[in-house]
């Protein structure tokens, strides 16, 4: 929860002295060249910091609660990691390696926006990449299997957003986890019958 209110007082501060920073120039240019003021720093920084700072303050009333919602109402009750961007589960199944391999392949398949998939048999490993929608601008997903013993795997699915600067995700990566789990379950059992 702490990197979470991290990322929203991040997210507040580049709004403001990113939007601020270019409004207080305008300001400046704008007053220096009109009237050639010798106060035109002081007018432009007092002008970007209250209109970065209402822009912020704005920006992150409109987009907190959309976040805070999408995350409480995909939840369902299980608060695993909801506030994470980065997105991880672990479970434990029973099956030969190529029956769990096809299980995770496909369950990735059907992850809403899933662009590619790729395969590394040798290491286990299938990757996703999911295409930009209304809440974010892709995820990567990977799925590990780890042999246990005699068709006992360890699968580890994350789900992670591509750019290292996204604040919220508005849910995006905790849905994709919990879906690549329901289709997994279901895909590994159908092949057992």
């Amino acid at each position: 929860m702490t990197r979470y209110l991290l990322r929203v007082f991040r997210a507040a501060l580049v709004t403001s002295l990113g939007v601020g920073g270019g409004i207080g120039l305008l300001i400046m240019i704008i007053v220096l060249t009109n009237k050639n003021e010798p106060n035109a720093f002081h007018y432009g920084l007092m002008a970007g910091l209250t209109i970065g700072g209402i822009f912020a303050l704005f920006t992150i009333a409109v987009l907190l609660p959309l976040d805070l919602s999408a995350h409480v109402f995909l939840s369902k009750g299980r608060y695993h990691q909801i506030w994470d961007l980065e997105q991880t589960r672990e479970i434990e199944v029973t099956g030969t390696g190529k029956q769990v391999l096809h299980a995770a392949r496909q369950a990735l398949l059907v992850v809403p926006y899933v662009t590619r998939v790729s395969d590394d048999v040798e290491h286990m490993i299938t990757r996703a990449a999911s295409g930009p929608s209304w809440r974010s601008g892709g995820e990567e997903m990977e799925v590990e299997l780890n042999c246990q013993a005699e068709n006992q795997w360890q699968v580890k699915i994350v789900s992670r957003p591509r750019s290292k600067n996204v604040v919220f995700d508005y849910g995006k990566n905790f849905e994709n986890v919990e879906t690549w789990l329901g289709q997994f379950d279901t895909l590994l059992k159908e092949s057992k019958a």
